[in-house]
């Protein structure tokens, strides 16, 4: 999938390898006190999206990212890709 970031109105690239396609999973934030009080369920969640080449997680908390499949984006508004062969 791809994830779109509402604030900069923007397909979201990989900050390691520029890859732009993503799988998505969520991601308990955890807190030293709530780990201490053994109640690590209550802590909030995040969106976790996973670079499907290098494997980097990037976390979005709130909902300024929308997660879009690639059948309907656009290729020409997607940032480009530093690793896509030219040939």
């Amino acid at each position: 999938m791809h994830v779109f970031v509402k604030p900069t109105q923007s397909f979201l690239a990989c900050h390691v390898c520029g890859g732009l396609r993503f799988a998505s999973r969520e991601i308990k934030m955890t807190t030293t006190r709530m780990t201490f009080l053994d109640l690590e369920w209550l802590n909030r969640s995040a969106d976790g999206v996973i670079c499907l080449r290098c494997g980097f997680v990037h976390t979005f908390m709130g909902d300024a990212h929308q997660f879009l499949d690639p059948s309907v984006v656009d290729p020409a508004d997607l940032p480009a890709d530093p690793l896509e062969s030219t040939t």
